[in-house]
This record gives C-alpha cells, sequence and structure tokens, in this order.
C-alpha cells in the first residue's frame, strides 16, 4: 500500500513539474515513460514474487532515466544556448540506440537471455531482419541527411514531387507537410531526398513569380509603371528586394510580362496573388483598358507609322513653339508631319549612336533623353539632357558628317523623325529655314566645343592632382 501512495504522490509531482515547465518556459518534458516506469515499480513492490514484474521494472527505469538524460542534454541545454542545437531525428536515433543497449543488458543479466547470441546464430532471422529494415533503414539515413544538413526544417514550405506543403515534422521514417488545400501529407524520408526539392522558406524572403498578358495598344513603359505602382501600394509586398517587371516576350494577342514581388513568408503567396491580379482587372478597366482576348490581327499597313488626327494637332503645336519650324504655315506644318515618322522608343534605348551615319533629325516629342559623347580616356561624358520641343541631329542632316553624340531615352519617349527629303521640300517653299538650320547647327558645335574644353580642362586638373599626391614625399 506504501509503494502505491508513493507512487500517486510521484505521479502527481511528475504532473506538475511537466505542465510547469511547459506553461513557463515551453518546454515539454518526457512524463509519459517516467510514469510508466512508476507503475511498473509499484506492480513490483505488490506483487515481489513475479519476476516478470521486477524484469520489467528494472527496463523503464532504465529507458525512464535514458530519456530524461537526452532530453536535459540534447533538448533543455540547446535551448539555453548552452549546447549546439541537435536534430530530432538523431535525439531519436540515439534514444533508440541506448534503449536497445540496455534492453539487451538487462535480459543478459535479469534474465539469462541471450538475444545477439540467438540473432546472430539463426540465418533464417537474420535475413527476414535483414530484408524488412531495407526500407526503415533508407527513410532513417534520408532524415537524417536531411536535418543534419539542415535542407529543410520545422515551418519551411516546400515542394517536392510537385506537391507544396508546409513541413510540420521530420522523423526517423517520414516527413509530414500540411499542404496548401489543408490535408496531410506524409511521404517518406527516401522519398523526400530522391525527389527535387525546393526550399521556399530556408533562404529569406520568397519572390513571387506573376505572368500577365496585356495588350498591345498599351505601351511596354506605362504597363511596368501601372504594374509597379500596385506592387509597391501593396502592404504584403516588400521594398527590400524591390519589385521587378521585365517584359518576357510577345504573344499571339498580347505582351507577356514578368512580375517578380518579394514577401516575407510563402504562406500568404496565393492570397497575395490573387490581390495583385484582382488590383490589375480594376485598374487597367480605369484605363480603358483589359486583359487580352486570344485573338490573331493581320493588319497591313505602310512602312512608315502614320499619326492619327490628335496626335497631328499635338506636334503641329509643338512645332510651332520651335524656333526652327516656328515661321511655317499650317500647311506646311501639315505636310511636314504627314511626311515625317513618329515613333515610340523604351527606357535605355539608343536613338542615335555616336560615329554612325545617319540623314535625319529628331524632333522630341514626350518624355526625356540624355546626350552623351566618348572622351579620349573611355569615358562617357554627359553633353545634356533633352525634353520636350527639343532637337537633336540636325548636324549629321545638314553635313553629311556621322553622329557626334549618343542620345538615349531616359523612360518611354516619342519622337518625330524628320529626313532629308521631307526637309528638301520645305527649303523650296522656304529659303529662310535654311539659315535658322544653320545657326542652330553652330549653336549646337560651340556648345560640344565648350564642353569638350572643359572637360580637357577638368582631366588635367585631376591629373596635376594625382601628381602632386604621387610625389609628394619626394617634394617633402
Amino acid at each position: 500500500m506504501a509503494a502505491w501512495l508513493i507512487c500517486i504522490a510521484a505521479l502527481f509531482l511528475l504532473q506538475l513539474f511537466s505542465r510547469s515547465i511547459h506553461r513557463f518556459w515551453g518546454y515539454r518534458f518526457p512524463w509519459r515513460i517516467s510514469s510508466a516506469a512508476l507503475l511498473a515499480w509499484a506492480l513490483g513492490a505488490t506483487f515481489p514474487m513475479s519476476g516478470g514484474f521486477g524484469l520489467a521494472d528494472d527496463l523503464l527505469v532504465a529507458l525512464a532515466i535514458t530519456r530524461v538524460l537526452l532530453w536535459f542534454g540534447l533538448e533543455l541545454l540547446p535551448r539555453w544556448r548552452l549546447l549546439p542545437h541537435s536534430p530530432k531525428i538523431l535525439r531519436d536515433l540515439l534514444f533508440v540506440l541506448i534503449s536497445g543497449l540496455l534492453v539487451v543488458v538487462t535480459l543478459q543479466q535479469r534474465a539469462k537471455v541471450d538475444l545477439l547470441g540467438i540473432v546472430t546464430t539463426s540465418a533464417v532471422l537474420t535475413a527476414i531482419i535483414g530484408l524488412a529494415a531495407q526500407e526503415p533503414l533508407k527513410d532513417l539515413l534520408g532524415g537524417l541527411s536531411l536535418q543534419l544538413e539542415q535542407v529543410l526544417r520545422e515551418g519551411d514550405w516546400i515542394e517536392v514531387g510537385g506537391l507544396i506543403g508546409q513541413v510540420q515534422s521530420i522523423s526517423w521514417r517520414d516527413t509530414q507537410l500540411r499542404c496548401v488545400d489543408g490535408s496531410k501529407l506524409v511521404m517518406p524520408n527516401a522519398r523526400v531526398t530522391a525527389s527535387d526539392l525546393r526550399n521556399f522558406s530556408g533562404y529569406g524572403p520568397h519572390a513571387n513569380r506573376i505572368f500577365v498578358g496585356l495588350d498591345y495598344s498599351l505601351p511596354p513603359g506605362q504597363a511596368k509603371e501601372l504594374l509597379l505602382l500596385l506592387a509597391h501600394q501593396h502592404p504584403l509586398v516588400l521594398s527590400d528586394p524591390a519589385p521587378v517587371v521585365r517584359l518576357a516576350g510577345f504573344d499571339d494577342s498580347a505582351i507577356r510580362y514578368e512580375w517578380l514581388v518579394w514577401q516575407a513568408s510563402y504562406g500568404n503567396s496565393l492570397g497575395l496573388r490573387s490581390d495583385l491580379l484582382e488590383q490589375l482587372w480594376y485598374a487597367l478597366a480605369r484605363q480603358g483598358q483589359s486583359i487580352p482576348y486570344p485573338i490573331r490581327d493581320v493588319r497591313l499597313s505602310d512602312a512608315k507609322t502614320t499619326t492619327n488626327t490628335s496626335n497631328k494637332n499635338e506636334i503641329k503645336q509643338l512645332l510651332e513653339e520651335t524656333p526652327l519650324f516656328g515661321g511655317l504655315s499650317s500647311t506646311q506644318l501639315e505636310d511636314l508631319i504627314e511626311a515625317s515618322q513618329c515613333s515610340s522608343y523604351g527606357n535605355g534605348e539608343t536613338v542615335v549612336a555616336e560615329g554612325d551615319d545617319g540623314d535625319s533629325l529628331f524632333v522630341v516629342c514626350h518624355g526625356r533623353m540624355a546626350v552623351s559623347r566618348l572622351q579620349s580616356n573611355g569615358e562617357n561624358l554627359a553633353i545634356a539632357e533633352l525634353k520636350r520641343g527639343d532637337l537633336f541631329g540636325e548636324m549629321t542632316l545638314c553635313t553629311g558628317e556621322c553622329r557626334s553624340a549618343t542620345v538615349r531615352a531616359e523612360g518611354e519617349v516619342r519622337l518625330l523623325e524628320i529626313d532629308r527629303e521631307a526637309l528638301a521640300s520645305l527649303l523650296n517653299d522656304d529659303p529662310s529655314l535654311l539659315d535658322r538650320i544653320g545657326l542652330l547647327v553652330s549653336r549646337r558645335q560651340a556648345q560640344l566645343q565648350q564642353l569638350e574644353a572643359e572637360a580637357a580642362k577638368t582631366q588635367q586638373q585631376d591629373l596635376l592632382l594625382r601628381m602632386q599626391r604621387l610625389f609628394k614625399a619626394w617634394l617633402l
């Protein structure tokens, strides 16, 4: 009776201790095997003549002590950062090996049973055990490699064998996943290690990659701005790394874009994707655009790009404000626009390159252009920035020389290209136009010479400064 009172009191204290540790520190104490050892001890004390209870008591006490020691040394101390963290499967494997050794030793000493001798002397039993242990051994080694190499951890979102889920646990036999539909997937470790595995959570933020097709009537520059604006406005999208929009290809009925947005966790990737696509639909509707249907459109057109009436009026008003074409009549301006070509360029695109031939000048109708020139030291010198209403390329048009500078688009730009043939017809009607063009060309040449002189002076000063620093020790 006293043994049972001690057992009940010990079980009560064990439960209190376990609950207290879990409540205040969040640690789980292995109370089950300790409780089983207490019950076996009480039964052995109640029935001392039964050798079975005594043997079970010795085995369970040994297993309980082993489990508690492993819990303290491999779970508790690493959480206090006194020892390095060890994988769960390694702790389980150590417990199984030590427990098996204790069982063999206890049976040999108490029951005089030599398990090793029985197994080794029986060829049939050895063959059966060897065949039965093949698959479990593969799973065990697979689980060890997954955790020791830290390929994945509990809580990571992974894709394995075409299936996506969050890792719930990794045991010696299998890996359990919670799929995106809420179902539980149990995969043997050998299958996990043999398949291609993608980890969405183990290497920082996750990139949500979205491909969208937009109508050809929406210029790529405007489409990129719209997609980036929607990404920056969403609270789940990270600003670092910044969202990226790339033109992925020209399909039959749409321009395909790659939309890359970064988020902290893969768990809400489907919700983020749905939000962005929904917001894109409404944003396109506000601009009079839509997601294109899969259609094919066959068009026959001339080589030159024609402009509609609204664009013609806008370009005509722009040319009237320029010093070069401001003196032309309305009819002359309309004829010039009709004989010219209006084209759009994307961000960073080179319109004219230094050293190229050409027979046309350009008028900036929309956007900004960057003008640069290659220096003798191999560096590009920024000459000017062109905006709406500015002209470039007139020197090549009028003198026949090669392009004297490189002009690139900064963002989306729209240019009116006027070739030599279109300009020649105007000179017959207004010979004074040639004088204005000559004055513009001479001013451009003077600007280039002044910039080159300033660049040479700056380069000379830099060279002198480097020489002074180099010979400073000798001059002292």
